[in-house]
């Protein structure tokens, strides 16, 4: 393989691997509020509430 074709799979292949990890962090919500305790995700349950399902733990929502 020349020196050309391999440089060109190395940069394709990473800018694949760049476009998979700019979709994951976007699937994943960067700005998800979390448990202080767990780390899982809260829940909304009324206007101003959020409930964590694993901590059974409810808090005020500090926006």
């Amino acid at each position: 393989m020349s020196p050309e074709l391999l440089l060109l799979a190395v940069l394709l292949s990473l800018m694949i691997l760049a476009l998979g990890w700019e979709a994951w962090q976007r699937r994943r919500g960067r700005n998800v509020p979390t448990c202080p305790h767990c780390g899982s995700r809260l829940k909304s349950v009324e206007p101003g509430r959020r409930h964590c399902e694993t901590c059974h733990v409810y808090f005020r929502r500090l926006e």
